[in-house]
């Protein structure tokens, strides 16, 4: 898993989560489609961007309730609602720009460089 932790109090539910991440993402249309197949209430989440739904097992092996990533094949529905995890699918080009243009600011801070993030997103 890339990253996981805690849920802050104000997002357990996890229609509450999945409208942050649309909100921090800026993917209202359609937006992230959560697989609600975990507790109401989220308490363990992990994160992965990209095209990480294969990593579903490692999710529910690390002990998460709500998995975080950007796509991932159809079956991975069923194994989510059998092993009682939420999943998230907040869209691959969406979940990996968020590191590209941090990483891009940390470099023109840290050697005063200039950039430019071209942003064209595939709806995917």
């Amino acid at each position: 898993i890339g990253v996981w932790g805690f849920a802050p109090a104000r997002l357990t539910p996890r229609d509450t989560l999945l409208g942050e991440v649309n909100r921090a993402l800026g993917t209202f249309a359609p937006g992230a489609r959560l697989i609600p197949g975990g507790p109401e209430r989220v308490s363990r989440v992990g994160i992965i961007t990209g095209g990480a739904g294969n990593m579903i097992a490692e999710a529910r092996n690390a002990g998460l309730d709500t998995y975080i990533t950007g796509e991932g094949a159809h079956h991975t529905y069923f194994d989510a609602v059998e092993w009682s995890l939420n999943v998230i699918y907040a869209g691959h080009y969406a979940t990996e720009t968020l590191g590209v243009q941090a990483l891009a600011s940390h470099l023109g801070e840290r050697f005063d460089l200039e950039w430019e993030f071209h942003d064209h997103p595939t709806g995917l």
